[in-house]
């Protein structure tokens, strides 16, 4: 009876993945160039930055003609105002310090992989930093387990995306595994993620999860929505207002899972063309990304963790122009990508192209 019930507040929690004017209609398929530093041994003043190359997927967003447009406007104002997101008044009357940084308490960074699981990653790894218990909750049952519910109608499995609402119900209304009951006892057959090849096609009933599952904690860990992917292409939402509540929330101690647009995959690092600490670590607003919106409208979506901002940091582009004003992100493409594992996000990137946003908290 207590599985049952779990499955029928899975089946009403969880709606559509489709909405009028912002879609996920499956994976797009990008390889990954990591820069890498020329070995210090090599003394050739002409030897370039090599590259490491690996496959990842993002989430394919298909935007209305009036989605497109928001976007851009969204694009246009931040451009004609470069500069005033970096003041952390803008959005909000009260005084914010210029620099918080939360880190990760002791997780390591993670890699999704070849699969499409980055909400999954993201939004278990948030949790960890919580728990402190280190990298705990496994992130291959809870897909696992996705895919016997996406099997029966419930909800999408998570390797091939998902929205972090659907995922932190599900852990909220399941329970977690820890990656020690992963190892011991397996999980739809597997007992280790698989980084690479097709996405599983075995499953983890309810049943065979709940057997080996604990409660999640919610006198410890808390969370809710600050922006919807739903809403988002609505004119009455209010992106910098958003960013405002993402600082406060830093502020107090409370990470962020977000979802954003990428475009222009062929630039810098999957868009990223800034670079902060390392090479193409950095999303930024450029002229060229804010005119792609229209002009070449193919977006990936993909989910990270905001651990910090800093009003004074800088990126600087591909064309030398400073960026003032940046998120950290905790990113789960393996710790050898951006700036060892992390990467960074201009203020007006983020309000303009964020779709998704969920705080998570300790209680």
């Amino acid at each position: 009876m207590k599985l049952l019930k779990v499955a029928v507040i899975l089946m009403l929690a969880s709606g559509s993945l489709q909405a009028q004017d912002i879609s996920i209609t499956g994976t797009i398929t990008r390889t990954l160039k990591i820069p890498m530093a020329p070995s210090t041994n090599i003394r050739s003043p002409q030897m370039a930055v090599s590259e490491k190359t690996t496959q990842i997927k993002l989430l394919k967003i298909e935007l209305s003609e009036k989605s497109k447009q928001i976007f851009s406007n969204k694009a246009s104002k931040a451009l004609a105002h470069r500069g005033e997101f970096s003041n952390s008044a803008l959005s909000t009357s009260e005084k914010l310090p210029a620099k918080v940084q939360l880190g990760m308490n002791g997780v390591p960074v993670l890699n999704q992989g070849n699969h499409g699981a980055c909400i999954v990653f993201a939004v278990t790894a948030a949790i960890d930093a919580i728990l402190n218990k280190g990298d705990y909750i496994s992130q291959l049952c809870q897909l696992q387990l996705g895919n016997y519910l996406a099997a029966t109608g419930f909800t999408p499995s998570g390797w091939d995306g998902s929205i972090g609402r659907y995922v932190l119900g599900q852990l909220e209304s399941t329970g977690i595994i820890s990656k020690q009951q992963q190892a011991e006892q397996g999980c739809g057959g597997l007992t280790e993620y698989p980084t690479n090849g097709d996405d599983p096609e075995s499953s983890m009933t309810l049943d065979e999860y709940h057997r080996i599952s604990e409660p999640f904690d919610q006198e410890t860990v808390n969370w809710w929505t600050l922006l919807d992917v739903f809403d988002v292409v609505t004119e009455r939402v209010d992106t910098s207002a958003t960013l405002a509540e993402v600082k406060k929330s830093l502020l107090n101690g409370d990470r962020i899972a977000f979802g954003i647009l990428l475009l222009d995959f062929e630039h810098g690092v999957m868009g990223a063309v800034g670079k902060k600490g390392a090479t193409y670590d950095s999303w930024v607003l450029t002229p060229e990304i804010a005119r792609d919106v229209y002009l070449r409208p193919l977006f990936g979506g993909h989910e990270m963790i905001i651990t910090g901002y800093d009003d004074n940091a800088v990126a600087i582009d591909d064309l030398g122009v400073k960026h003032k004003g940046l998120f950290t992100l905790r990113n789960s493409w393996g710790k050898e990508a951006g700036d060892h594992g992390d990467y960074y996000m201009s203020y007006d990137y983020f309000a303009t192209f964020a779709i998704d946003a969920q705080r998570i908290r300790k209680s």
